[in-house]
């Protein structure tokens, strides 16, 4: 069953979807799914509603501020430390606001990256963390694969595609991140630090081609983390293992929750 909704947190509308499988588990954490810089509930395609059917587990996927149907942002660029802001107003504010406690984290890219915010600065709130393809820190490759995608969407039909999720918002939807992304004082920003205060069981998952990270960033989630951390490469894959291997980003993230103790 799926149910489309908002929520209002501090003042903000967010566009949230729930997804409850056929077969729920009983008393099963929520899984909450965070969207890349350009992303959408929609642009998750199907995966969410794979991944609570073969998990058995509730989801809610939901829209940051400036993105599809939740309200704008009204800052761009955004601040440098912009992920505490998402983290500590934003997404404390949504599971407040849902009676949501302990949930499984599911993020991607920036949304990794939030998750991993929110399992250091809210440790005893968290069950896990599936980091797919977040960043910890700026990397060269980062900055030159955003270079080449405000090239590409200055260029071609992207801004057209994404309008079919973003509406009149696109522009900034973009904006937000290369803006954000490629001002000089950005090349300096850094969360490793933060990682040590993470306690819950992290699956990091990186594509082994992603344009827009190296194995670094896996390489440093676990080696800083205060839990426990497993790796997964995934050959053949870029930035979007959920959408370029779902079957191996499910299967592997089904193995890793059935291991959680959850109380």
């Amino acid at each position: 069953m799926t149910d489309d909704f908002f929520v209002t947190v501090d003042g903000v509308r967010l566009a949230c979807q729930k997804i409850t499988p056929p077969e729920a588990r009983p008393d099963a954490p929520v899984i909450v799914f965070l969207h890349e810089a350009l992303g959408s509930i929609r642009m998750w395609r199907d995966f969410p509603k794979k991944l609570a059917a073969a998990t058995g587990y509730p989801v809610l996927v939901y829209e940051r501020r400036g993105h599809g149907r939740s309200d704008p942002h009204t800052v761009i660029p955004r601040p440098i430390d912009f992920h505490n802001e998402e983290s500590d107003r934003f997404l404390h504010g949504l599971l407040t606001a849902l009676a949501i406690k302990k949930p499984i984290l599911f993020g991607h890219s920036d949304g990794a990256t939030i998750a991993l915010k929110y399992a250091a600065r809210f440790p005893d709130n968290v069950c896990a963390v599936i980091s797919e393809a977040a960043h910890v820190m700026v990397e060269d490759v980062t900055v030159a694969g955003i270079t080449e995608a405000a090239k590409t969407y200055a260029e071609t039909d992207w801004k057209s595609r994404l309008e079919r999720h973003h509406f009149d918002q696109t522009d900034d939807v973009v904006r937000a991140w290369i803006d954000t992304w490629t001002q000089p004082a950005f090349r300096d920003w850094n969360m490793t630090g933060d990682l040590a205060a993470i306690t819950c069981p992290i699956l990091v998952i990186q594509g082994e081609t992603d344009q827009f990270g190296s194995i670094r960033q896996v390489e440093l989630i676990c080696s800083h983390s205060g839990g426990p951390a497993t790796p997964l490469i995934l050959p053949d894959s870029g930035h979007i293992p959920h959408l370029e291997q779902p079957d191996a980003v499910i299967a592997a993230s089904t193995v890793f929750l059935d291991g959680l103790s959850i109380t």
